[in-house]
């Protein structure tokens, strides 16, 4: 059986082979996904549910569903709202 780091290795190696845009897009997943655990996390932490998070931040619950799932792709403004209600600051470090 293959695990989890075998397989991730595995499509790092695949975009890379691809090009660039591979590269980029591969990317841009990883930072979703990893924007999306740091939410969650915080969400937890506080013991809020997502509607809870929706009532707190405006934002409707399917989208926070959406967000941290990494199906959506919030904007500034859905982010800011989000990382307000969660008393978080919002930065972009590597």
């Amino acid at each position: 059986m293959i695990t989890f780091d075998e397989h991730y290795r595995q499509v790092v190696a695949e975009a890379e082979a691809e090009g660039p845009a591979a590269v980029a897009e591969l990317r841009m997943y990883e930072t979703s996904y990893r924007l999306a655990g740091q939410l969650i996390r915080r969400r937890r932490e506080l013991h809020m549910t997502q509607q809870q998070l929706a009532v707190a931040s405006g934002i409707h619950q399917s989208e926070i569903s959406r967000i941290e799932s990494g199906n959506g792709n919030p904007t500034l403004k859905t982010l800011g709202a989000l990382t307000g209600a969660l008393g978080v600051e919002l930065s972009i470090t590597e």
